[in-house]
């Protein structure tokens, strides 16, 4: 089994269960339904990390993956979403992330000592900082709360529901909370803060992103460069995944094993520079595009980043079904330049 098998089998038990679930939305029998998704939500928890929910809006269904920060979950329900059988695509809107104001947001509820709060009762107070936000969340409740820390967790956790992951990860960058409202910062009710954020990155021209798993970052390891070894030579790393680059420097070993227990591997295809120059990174970046648009064609592997080198350049890797990725990346090998060898290694 691979991860990508381990998808396909997933929608199959779930076009089993379909008509059932579009009854039980359309009736509302949801204790009923909640038998069906709780069975459906282990079987993607097991296979990705992330939880499943299912939801309707008039005559509309809805799916979500709810996969928190994590970036390999992120990539594995992205490849489950783009997997799904055309008669599941047909009918349901599918998210591969928690979405901004999901019924599950609107129906959120929390209770400090006797008192309910909704979104509705929360505020953000927020202020630019380098293309991003800084948000403090206040609430009428939170002075009947003794710990800072079950505060901050609130806003993190609510501010996250409200605006979904997304907008969470591109444009936040901190969140506390406060007791009394600041007079200094610019406002709003919670439930309105995703069209505050959009609102701001069009005024901006702020970077704009589809997924969570476009999100790159970009680093310059601390080390001897003289150093000619394999992955030891890196001059400049950019990463979608930055708790993979972080390990593998290190030797740690909790993200590759996380993701083997879900029957997928990290890797990277490495060469040898051609040109020692500017020219090593861009002739990097078309080679990068080349082979994502081909292997991602069979949802065998996705590229997650690379680097640049000394002696060798990089292009790094999530890969779905191991036996599919080599198939299809030996074909690529012979159709590309020959003065280059590629040769792929596991993480």
């Amino acid at each position: 089994m691979s991860a990508y098998t381990n998808g396909l089998v997933f929608w199959k038990h779930f076009e089993k269960k379909q008509d059932a679930i579009f009854n039980y939305l359309k009736s509302e029998q949801y204790e009923e339904l909640n038998d069906i998704i709780q069975e459906l939500d282990e079987e993607v928890m097991g296979m990705s990390g992330a939880h499943f929910f299912v939801e309707n809006f008039y005559d509309s269904f809805e799916m979500t993956f709810d996969t928190g920060p994590n970036k390999t979950t992120q990539y594995l329900c992205q490849m489950l979403c783009d997997i799904a059988p055309k008669s599941v695509k047909q009918n349901w809107i599918m998210n591969a992330c928690l979405p901004a104001m999901s019924q599950k947001a609107i129906q959120a509820m929390v209770q400090i000592k006797n008192e309910e709060y909704t979104l509705a009762d929360f505020h953000v107070f927020y202020q630019i900082e380098n293309d991003m936000l800084d948000c403090k969340v206040y609430c009428p409740g939170f002075n009947l709360i003794g710990n800072p820390e079950n505060k901050k967790e609130m806003s993190m956790y609510l501010l996250e529901l409200a605006i979904g992951q997304l907008a969470y990860e591109a444009y936040i960058c901190r969140v506390d909370f406060i007791d009394t409202p600041d007079s200094n910062m610019k406002f709003c009710q919670m439930m309105d803060f995703y069209e505050v954020i959009m609102a701001l990155v069009e005024k901006n021209h702020w970077k704009e992103y589809d997924k969570p798993i476009d999100i790159y970052s970009v680093y310059q390891p601390i080390q001897d460069f003289a150093h000619d070894a394999l992955r030891k030579d890196m001059k400049l790393i950019f990463t979608t995944h930055p708790l993979l680059v972080e390990q593998t420097i290190e030797d740690k070993e909790e993200v590759l094993a996380d993701l083997s227990s879900k029957d997928g591997e990290f890797g990277y295809v490495y060469y040898s520079n051609p040109f020692h120059n500017k020219e090593d990174a861009l002739y990097r970046q078309k080679l990068s595009k080349e082979l994502d648009e081909a292997i991602s064609k069979v949802h065998a592997g996705k590229v997650v980043g690379g680097a640049i080198g000394k002696s060798f350049s990089y292009i790094d890797w999530i890969v779905y079904d191991k036996d599919l990725f080599m198939k299809v990346f030996n074909q690529l090998k012979k159709q590309l330049d020959a003065s280059v060898e590629l040769y792929y290694q596991k993480f």
